[in-house]
């Protein structure tokens, strides 16, 4: 039994991280086909929201395809908390890893774990999961894939975002940048559903904020209105998703992750026990790869 409940635990946050993060970058579940966009009471979608989204899709779209990601390298940095009954941190697990180009895709190569170095049992099987991700990434790449279907869902998209409508809420500052500010909720009618992930986007309301200057991506916004259920909820029940995306200037005209918070509340065996974990991500210290870099290239 006590198995089973850790084992759905880690599946529950693994489903939350994913519904809300981007290869970095995704947003995550909110409000039903109904739902109404905050902030915007009363309002008429407004048509220059469809239009700076569409801008800014089309930009995504273009630094995704010119492989803007893959011209850096970084260092990750990430926390688990775990929360009590009473909102206090009852357990903390930090990772810290180094994200570099591998065959053609970004990989986050594990440098150390609760502030301590890799042991040799952990080197050697970090050593292990990276020879495997270089034989998946061979396999795609001679398929013709750069991604798994799961990433590419989550991708800031038109595929992603063509589930949601949008209006315009005003203008903000973003660390010294002006923004436009869109709000995004889903449309009514028939959604993607293709299990879990989708059911949680199809419930996600939010924000976005998008440079004026060039529509580049600079902050998401997002929080969960009901509940989403795995196996009518006899395995688990993700209660409540709320979190934020931060984006920063990485050279001229590239704007790359900088900070990701997420804050869930989880139920595991049809409510028999409840978990509630506060996920907080850094991405740090970005620098350009040189030229040919790239180790499977180098044939590593």
């Amino acid at each position: 039994m006590r198995g089973m409940l850790e084992a759905g635990k880690r599946q529950g946050a693994l489903n939350a991280v994913a519904v809300a993060v981007l290869a970095g970058w995704s947003v995550a579940s909110l409000g039903q086909t109904q739902s109404t966009i905050p902030g915007s009471q009363g309002r008429d979608p407004d048509p220059p929201a469809e239009r700076i989204l569409e801008h800014s899709l089309a930009r995504a779209e273009r630094n995704h395809d010119a492989g803007v990601e893959l011209a850096f390298e970084c260092f990750v940095e990430a926390s688990v908390e775990t929360l009590g009954r009473d909102g206090d941190v009852v357990e903390v697990e930090s990772t810290r890893k180094r994200r570099y180009p591998l065959g053609g895709e970004m990989y986050e190569e594990l440098v150390s774990r609760d502030g301590r170095d890799l042991g040799a049992a952990e080197a050697l099987k970090e050593s292990k999961r990276r020879a495997a991700f270089i034989r998946e990434a061979r396999k795609r790449s001679a398929r013709g894939v750069a991604r798994d279907p799961k990433e590419r869902r989550m991708r800031f998209s038109r595929k992603l975002m063509g589930r949601y409508r949008t209006v315009l809420l005003g203008a903000e500052e973003v660390r010294g940048h002006a923004c436009w500010v869109l709000g995004f909720a889903p449309r009514s009618g028939r959604l993607p559903n293709d299990g879990a992930m989708d059911r949680a986007l199809n419930k996600s309301t939010g924000k976005l904020w998008i440079l004026q200057s060039d529509f580049e991506l600079a902050r998401i916004s997002f929080e969960m209105q009901t509940p989403v259920r795995y196996f009518w909820g006899l395995f688990a029940t993700l209660k409540q998703v709320d979190g934020r995306i931060d984006f920063e200037a990485v050279g001229p005209g590239n704007w790359l992750p900088s900070r990701f918070r997420l804050d869930l509340d989880l139920s595991v065996l049809a409510g028999m026990t409840s978990v509630r974990r506060r996920i907080g991500i850094l991405w740090m210290d970005y620098r350009p790869v040189a030229v040919g870099a790239d180790s499977v290239a180098e044939g590593g």
